[in-house]
């Protein structure tokens, strides 16, 4: 049974609630609570696999509602149901919520992301790592970056295009544009899946306000692993994009393949930026076996928490699965080169490239998977599709 707590602060929109989610009564038990105290009192009695909270409500509204969840029950579900609007408001709530949905919202949308959140954990190999992911408020990004489009906004001509080229740079911003895009509010039936269509769609001017009062940037969040270096992740994420649409268009695959796998290049190492500002214990006696451990947690599950953070949000299914497998693209259930077998090509080629100017780095490629495709040979053909000074390029062909 899915344990789900709905709040909110109307009883009419409770018993709403009730009536439409009776249906599922065989397959999840519900709770109902219409406020943040008596939520987090019920929760304290029994907790809860997914929370799902009306945004304004007297008192603790859903926002500091899902803050104490996360800070008590990390490893819960969080979804916002919400009439509010001003992408100010939905940005605070996409910071303590994995979803945004916008009232009034049919049952069966309602229902289908309380399933696939839950479906999502099979993605895990186990619940401390759910626990993890659901310990994640904001991610930081490069000061530099912060301080490029901050310049950028202020310019009177500036550009779509020129936003779009200092945000594809930062992983953390991608992610969150991207999220904000896709959130309820919207209202749209399919999913954002470019830089340049969720900036036209959110606005410049929703941008430029955001950015200034710093709620889509977080300059303040600390890197705690040795030796982690964000900027050097967002280089190394952008090669692999630019590297993952390369061969895309090399292999004549659809142009919406190829902005698909520039996206998950982007974003296929999220889930190391979650490990590297993990808060550390406050005991110093045990702080340096704990960094430790998440070295090692790192290196061998950043793929499946990223794949499932991003699942939470809402990202595309595909998507979702290219990260997670990017390192096993066999795992994966594309026919063919799909994405996923794109992005692990455009991983180990954005790899190989950084291996000359550092110490020598084999791609390692799965054994036997472009033998699978009858793509052996192409190896050659794709280190010569990418242009060397793409990467500072102002714009996505």
């Amino acid at each position: 049974m899915i344990r789900v707590l709905f709040v909110d602060d109307e009883t009419r929109i409770l018993d709403g609630l009730r009536r439409s989610m009776f249906c599922m009564r065989a397959e999840w038990d519900m709770k109902f609570a219409d406020s943040g105290p008596a939520a987090l009192q019920q929760l304290a009695a029994e907790p809860a696999d997914v929370v799902v909270s009306d945004m304004r409500m007297p008192g603790m509204d859903g926002s500091e509602l899902l803050a104490q969840v996360m800070r008590l029950y990390p490893g819960t579900v969080r979804i916002i149901l919400s009439g509010q609007a001003e992408p100010e408001s939905i940005v605070r709530a996409t910071c303590t919520a994995h979803r945004y949905l916008a009232k009034p919202c049919d049952a069966s949308t309602l229902k289908a992301a309380i399933v696939r959140t839950t479906a999502l954990k099979a993605l895990l190999s186990g619940e401390r790592l759910a626990t993890i992911v659901g310990s994640v408020d904001a991610l930081p990004s490069p000061p530099r970056a912060y301080e490029e489009l901050l310049a950028c906004l202020r310019e009177p001509a500036a550009q779509i295009i020129h936003v779009v080229s200092i945000i594809r740079r930062d992983v953390a911003m991608t992610a969150k544009i991207l999220k904000l895009a896709n959130s309820g509010f919207f209202g749209l039936r399919d999913p954002v899946q470019t830089l340049e269509r969720a900036v036209g769609l959110i606005g410049m001017d929703a941008i430029s306000t955001l950015v200034l009062a710093q709620e889509l940037f977080d300059v303040r969040g600390t890197v705690v692993l040795p030796g982690f270096d964000i900027e050097r992740l967002g280089r190394h994420s952008f090669e692999t994009a630019a590297w993952a649409r390369a061969v895309a268009l090399h292999e004549a695959l659809s142009p919406s393949l190829a902005d698909a796998a520039f996206l998950a290049g982007v974003l296929h190492d999220l889930g190391r930026l979650v490990f590297a500002t993990r808060t550390p214990p406050a005991d110093v006696r045990v702080r340096m076996e704990w960094l430790k451990e998440s070295i090692i947690q790192m290196d061998a599950h950043h793929a499946e928490v990223g794949g499932y953070l991003l699942g939470l949000w809402g990202f595309p299914e595909p998507l979702v699965e290219a990260i997670v497998w990017h390192h096993a693209p066999s795992h994966c259930h594309d026919t063919g080169l799909g994405l996923c077998g794109l992005l692990h090509i455009g991983d180990n080629l954005a790899h190989e490239r950084e291996a000359e100017q550092a110490p020598p780095r084999c791609p390692s490629v799965e054994p036997g998977y472009l033998e699978a495709l009858g793509l052996t040979e192409r190896w050659p053909d794709w280190q010569a599709t990418r242009p060397i000074n793409e990467s500072h390029a102002a714009s996505v062909p």
